[in-house]
C-alpha cells in the first residue's frame, strides 16, 4: 500500500467502512484507490489547505524512478536511488508523484517512510524506527506493553521461522527503546534487514528515507548494509537529501552495486513559468519575471511567494482557481528563499510567530504536549492556535492512522522550521531548550536519548558562564554519555564517538576525560576505524599516566593494540603491546592484563610468529579460565588453534578451532565464531581442500546473514584458493565477482584480485591489467604475507605457461614467505621442478616437507605425484607407473579435479608408451574442457598427438637456472 492510498484511506474512514479495510491490508479495486486519493487530496488530509502546485520539469526523473522500481521487482534485487538537491528544489514532490503512481499499480507494494529529524541529529536510527512503527501500527503515544503486543503480532505475520522471529523481535525492541539492545552491531543490522526481507518475500518493499543529510551515521551505515547484503528480494530504497550529505559521506554510494544517484538541478525558466501559471492564473508578466529571476529555478521559492501573496490578500481563490485581486506587477520579491520565508513569518501576529519559534526548538514535527511545555500555553487551547497556521500553509497535521506521528503537528517545509529557529535570540533559545529537555526527560524514553542530550547541550551553549552553566554542563555530560552508550549498543559507532566527543566539550575533570576518551576509542576500534581510535586512546593513555592510574593505562593500551589489528598495523601493535607486557608484568592475572595478552598473542599469529603466539595464548587461557572471561577464552582458543595448525600440529590446531567455534556459537559470539571458521578454512586447504570449500560456503552464508564483511572475505578467498585445486571454478568465479564489488582495504583487494588473475590465466584469458594492479596495490610492502600474494599469482601464471623453472622459483618464494602456505607451496614447487626436468630440486622439496612435519591427504597426493615423476625421470618406469596410478586414485578420492587432470597430463608426458597414461590423458582432457582450462587442453591435445619418440626426449633432465638453485 502506497503512501497516497494510506492518506486516502484515512480520509475515507469518515465516509465509508472501506477505508478501514484498506488500513488492514485488504485489497480493493485500483479505481477505488484512485477515487480515495482524490478524496484525500481534496480533503487536505495531512496537507495544507488550498495551494496546489503543478508537477513540471521532472518527467525524465519520474520516468527513471518508475523504471528502476519495476526493475527492482522484476529482477528481485535491492536497489538504492539517492535523490540529491538543495532545499526547495522538489525532492519531496517528485517522491509524492512516484507514490501516487505506485497507488495505481496492480500489485501490492509495502511502503515505509521515515525522516531524520532536523533538530537533534543524534536521535539514533529514528527514521528506521518510524518505518517499523508504521508497519506495526504503533503510535508514539502507545505505552510499552501495547507496543510490544503490536510488534509481536507484526513479526509473527511476516516471519514464519520461530527462532528467527524471536531474534528479530528482540532486535526491534532494542531499536524502539523497549529494552537494552543485545548482540553486536552486525547482529542488530542483520535482524532489522531480515525483517524487511521477509516482507519483501510477499511483494516489493519501498523504503523512503527523508532528510538524510541530518541522519545519524549509524543509519547511513545501515542503508549501506542493506544494499550490500540483501539478495534475492525486491527492496527499493529511496533517500532524499541535501548536498551536505556528500560533505559527511564523500564516498556515499561509491562502488556500490545497484546504486543510482539522481541529482535534481534547479528548473529551467520555461518550467518555472509553467509552475507559476499553474499556481496563479493571470499573474502579470513583470511579477512573473521578478519571481522567476529571484527563484533561480527553485520551485519552493515560487510557491512561497504565492503563499505570501495569498496571506497579503493579493491573490485569492475563486471557483478552485487562484487569481490576483490587486496590482501585483511591482511586488517586492525578497532576495533569497530564506528571506522570503522570514518575510512570511514576520507578517504573522507576534503571538503566532513566537509560537512557531517555540515549535522550531522541538524539531520538524512536534506534539501538542511538547509544545505546551516549551511555550507555557495550555495544551487544550493550542489546537485552536495551530489550525490557522495550517490554513496559512506553514504547518501540517498528520492524520494518517498508520503513521507513528498521527496527531502530531509539523512544519510544511524544513526550511520554514530552520528560519523560525534562526530568529530566536540566544537567551530565548536557552530557556526553550531547557524546557524541551525537561519535557523529554519526563518521558523516560531511551529512544530519544540523543534529542535529550542535544537540548541540554544547546541550553548550556546559550548560557553565560556561572553556576547555572556549570549545572547545565553536568546534565549535558550525563545525557551525552547515555546517548553515546545507546548508539554504541545499536551499532552506530561513529554516532557514539561523536556524542562522546561532544561530552568532552563539557568536561573538565581529568579522570572523567580519560574515561570518555577510553570509551570513545574502544567504540571507534569496534567500528574498525583505527585512525579515529588512535588519537582518542593515546589521549586516554596520556591522562591516565598523568594521574598515575596504571590500570587505566593498561586498559587503554590493550584497546589501542586491538584497534590496530583489523587494519594489519602489526608494526605498531607488536611494540605497543610488548612494551605493556613488560611494564605491567606485576598485574599479570588481572582482567586488563589478560585482555592485553590476548591481543598480543593474536598479533604474533598474524605476524606468523606461531611459537610465541602459542606460548602467550597458554598464559592468557589459564588466567581467562580462572576469571571466567568467556569471550577472551574463545578469542585465545582461535589464536592458539591457528598457530598450532601451521606446521606439524595441524590436527591439534584444527580440533582447537572446531571447539572454539562450538563455544562461540553456544555463547552467541558470532564474530568470534566466524573468526574460528575462517581459520578452519585456511588450514583445511592443506588437509582437505573440498572440505575447505564447504566450510567456507557455510561460513559465508552466516557472515552474509549478519553482514560481517571481513570474515566473509577471508572465508571466500580461502575457499576460492581451495576451489582452484578442486575444480570448482564456476563457484569461485561467482564469489570473486561479488567480492570485487566490495569496499576493501588494499591487502584484501590485492588478495582477491590475485585470485581473479589466477582463474583467468588458467583459462587462457587476458589478465595483464589486473596483474599490474595487484603489483601496484602491494607495492613495496615488506610484509612476507603481502609479498606471498604476488608470488602465488606469479607461480600460477608460470604454471599456465608451462614454465616449470619460473613456477618453481615463485613457489619457493611463497614457501619462504608464508609458514601457513609453506607445505603446499613446497610440493607445488616440487611438481614444477619435475616439469622443469630438475630431479635434485624435486627431491629437495620432499626433504624440506619432511623437516616441516606437516601431513594431510592432499600433501600425500602431491608427494606421490612428485615421486612418480622422479621415477620416470630416473629410468624406473615400473615404479613410476605404480606411483602415477596411486596418485590418480588419491586425487579422485579427494575430488580435486584440477589436480587429477594435471596429473594425467604429467603422466602422458612422462610415460607416453603406457596405455594407462593415454587413458588418464583422455580423462584429463575432458576435465580441462569442463573447467574451460584452454592452455591445458591445448597442451594435452599436443601430448596425445606427439609420437612417443618425441615425447621421450622431453624426459631428459635439464638444470634450473642459477637463480632457481639459490632459491
Amino acid at each position: 500500500v502506497g503512501q497516497g492510498t494510506e492518506r486516502a484511506a484515512s480520509a475515507a474512514i469518515a465516509f465509508e467502512p472501506a477505508g478501514e479495510q484498506l488500513l488492514k491490508g485488504k485489497s480493493a479495486p485500483v479505481p477505488a484507490f484512485r477515487a480515495l486519493r482524490v478524496v484525500a487530496e481534496r480533503g487536505g488530509i495531512g496537507r495544507a489547505e488550498g495551494l496546489e502546485a503543478p508537477f513540471v520539469g521532472r518527467d525524465e526523473e519520474l520516468r527513471l524512478l518508475k523504471d528502476l522500481f519495476h526493475a527492482t521487482g522484476r529482477e528481485k534485487r535491492t536497489r538504492l536511488v539517492s535523490m540529491l538537491g538543495q532545499a526547495g528544489v522538489g525532492k519531496s514532490r517528485l517522491l509524492w508523484e512516484l507514490s501516487k503512481y505506485l497507488d495505481g499499480v496492480a500489485e501490492t507494494i509495502y511502503y515505509h517512510e521515515g525522516r531524520s529529524p532536523a533538530y537533534g541529529e543524534g536521535i539514533t536510527f529514528w527514521a528506521l524506527g518510524e518505518m517499523v512503527r508504521s508497519r506495526a501500527l504503533v503510535n508514539e503515544t502507545d505505552d510499552p506493553a501495547t507496543t510490544r503486543q503490536k510488534l509481536a503480532s507484526t513479526v509473527a505475520e511476516w516471519v514464519t521461522d520461530e527462532v528467527e522471529r524471536g531474534w528479530i523481535t528482540e532486535s526491534l525492541h532494542g531499536l524502539l527503546g523497549l529494552e537494552e539492545p543485545h548482540g553486536s552491531r552486525e547482529q542488530l543490522f542483520a535482524a532489522w534487514r531480515t525483517f524487511f526481507e521477509r516482507i519483501a518475500q510477499q511483494g516489493p518493499v519501498l523504503l523512503v528515507f527523508k532528510d538524510l543529510q541530518w541522519a545519524d551515521d549509524g543509519l547511513l551505515d545501515f542503508i549501506d548494509h542493506v544494499l550490500e547484503w540483501s539478495r534475492g528480494v525486491p527492496i527499493f530504497i529511496v533517500t532524499l537529501a541535501r548536498p551536505e550529505l556528500l560533505e559527511r559521506r564523500p564516498d556515499w554510494g561509491a562502488g556500490r552495486r545497484n546504486f543510482v544517484s539522481l541529482t535534481l538541478d534547479p528548473l529551467p525558466e520555461p518550467a518555472m513559468r509553467q509552475l507559476l501559471d499553474g499556481l496563479v492564473s493571470g499573474l502579470p508578466e513583470p511579477a512573473v519575471r521578478a519571481i522567476v529571476e529571484r527563484a533561480a529555478g527553485i520551485p519552493l521559492y515560487a510557491i512561497e511567494t504565492v503563499r505570501m501573496l495569498v496571506a497579503e490578500g493579493k491573490v485569492e481563490q475563486h471557483d478552485g482557481v487562484y487569481r490576483p485581486t490587486a496590482d501585483v506587477a511591482d511586488i517586492a520579491v525578497p532576495e533569497s528563499l530564506h528571506a522570503l520565508i522570514a518575510a512570511r513569518l514576520d507578517a504573522l501576529e507576534p503571538a503566532d510567530r513566537s509560537l512557531l519559534q517555540d515549535a522550531a526548538v522541538l524539531g520538524l514535527t512536534f506534539t501538542t504536549g511538547a509544545l505546551a511545555e516549551v511555550s507555557g500555553i495550555d495544551a487544550r487551547t493550542l489546537d485552536a492556535r495551530l489550525r490557522p497556521l495550517v490554513r496559512r500553509e506553514i504547518l501540517t497535521l498528520e492524520a494518517n492512522p498508520r503513521s507513528p506521528e498521527r496527531g502530531q503537528w509539523g512544519f510544511v517545509q524544513g526550511l520554514i522550521r530552520e528560519v523560525a529557529y534562526g530568529t530566536l535570540a540566544k537567551k530565548d533559545r536557552r530557556a526553550r531548550h531547557l524546557a524541551a529537555a525537561r519535557y523529554f526527560e519526563s518521558l523516560e524514553d531511551e529512544e530519544i536519548a540523543g534529542a535529550l542530550a542535544g537540548h541540554y547541550l544547546a541550553a548550556y551553549r546559550a548560557s553565560p558562564e556561572g553556576p547555572e552553566a556549570a549545572a547545565l554542563a553536568a546534565q549535558a555530560r550525563i545525557s551525552l554519555r547515555a546517548a553515546a552508550e545507546r548508539a554504541a549498543r545499536l551499532g552506530a559507532h561513529s554516532q557514539a564517538v561523536a556524542f562522546y566527543q561532544e561530552a568532552l566539550t563539557v568536561t573538565s575533570d581529568p579522570a572523567e576525560e580519560a574515561e570518555i576518551l577510553l570509551r570513545a576509542g574502544e567504540i571507534a576500534g569496534f567500528g574498525v576505524r583505527h585512525e579515529v581510535a588512535e588519537p582518542l586512546l593515546e589521549g586516554a593513555i596520556a591522562r591516565y599516566r598523568a594521574m598515575g592510574d596504571r590500570a587505566g593505562i593498561l586498559r587503554a593500551t590493550a584497546a589501542l593494540g586491538s584497534a590496530y589489528l583489523p587494519a594489519y598495523r602489526l608494526d605498531k601493535a607488536a611494540p605497543l603491546l610488548e612494551g605493556a607486557q613488560r611494564e605491567f608484568a606485576d598485574m599479570a592475572g588481572e582482567p586488563p592484563f589478560v585482555a592485553m595478552q590476548a591481543q598480543l598473542a593474536r598479533t604474533y599469529l598474524m605476524s606468523e610468529d606461531n611459537e610465541r603466539a602459542v606460548a602467550l595464548a597458554d598464559q592468557a587461557l589459564e588466567a581467562a579460565e580462572h576469571l571466567d572471561l568467556v569471550p577472551i577464552i574463545v578469542d585465545v582458543l582461535v589464536t592458539k588453534g591457528g598457530a598450532l595448525s601451521v606446521g606439524s600440529r595441524l590436527y591439534e590446531g584444527l580440533t582447537l578451532l572446531e571447539g572454539a567455534e562450538r563455544l562461540a556459537r553456544a555463547q552467541n559470539l558470532i564474530p568470534a565464531q566466524l573468526r574460528a571458521r575462517a581459520n578452519i578454512t585456511a588450514y583445511l586447504t592443506v588437509r582437505d581442500p573440498r572440505a575447505s570449500v564447504e566450510v567456507a560456503r557455510e561460513g559465508i552464508e552466516i557472515a552474509r546473514r549478519y553482514g560481517l564483511r571481513t570474515p566473509a572475505v577471508i572465508m571466500a578467498t580461502n575457499g576460492i584458493e581451495s576451489a582452484i585445486r578442486s575444480g570448482e571454478w564456476e563457484w569461485a568465479t561467482n564469489e570473486l565477482q561479488e567480492l570485487l564489488t566490495m569496499d576493501m582495504d588494499a591487502f584484501r583487494t590485492s588478495a582477491t584480485l590475485s585470485l581473479w588473475v589466477i582463474l583467468r590465466v588458467l583459462r587462457g584469458e587476458e589478465f595483464g591489467d589486473d596483474a599490474k594492479r595487484v603489483h601496484a596495490l602491494v607495492g613495496d610492502d615488506p610484509a612476507p604475507s603481502v609479498q606471498a600474494i604476488v608470488d602465488t599469482m606469479e607461480a600460477w601464471i608460470a604454471t599456465a605457461r608451462a614454465d616449470g623453472a619460473a613456477s618453481y622459483r615463485a613457489w619457493m618464494r611463497v614457501a619462504d614467505e608464508s609458514p601457513l602456505n609453506e607445505p603446499s607451496a613446497i610440493l607445488l614447487a616440487g611438481r614444477a621442478a619435475i616439469e622443469a626436468g630438475e630431479s635434485a630440486a624435486a627431491r629437495a622439496t620432499l626433504d624440506r616437507l619432511d623437516r616441516v612435519g606437516t601431513h594431510g591427504a592432499m600433501l600425500d597426493a602431491d608427494r606421490r605425484t612428485i615421486l612418480a615423476g622422479l621415477a620416470a625421470m630416473e629410468g624406473r618406469p615400473t615404479e613410476a607407473l605404480a606411483e602415477y596410478r596411486d596418485a590418480l586414485r588419491r586425487w579422485r578420492e579427494l575430488g580435486l579435479d584440477f589436480d587429477l587432470a594435471r596429473t594425467g597430463l604429467e603422466f602422458i608426458i612422462a610415460l607416453p608408451d603406457e596405455p594407462d597414461a593415454r587413458e588418464a590423458a583422455e580423462e584429463s582432457r575432458r576435465l580441462f574442457e569442463r573447467l574451460g582450462a584452454r592452455p591445458f587442453v591445448e597442451r594435452i591435445e599436443a601430448a596425445l598427438r606427439t609420437e612417443p619418440q618425441a615425447k621421450a626426449s622431453r624426459k631428459a633432465s635439464r638444470p634450473l637456472t642459477s637463480e632457481a638453485a639459490r632459491t
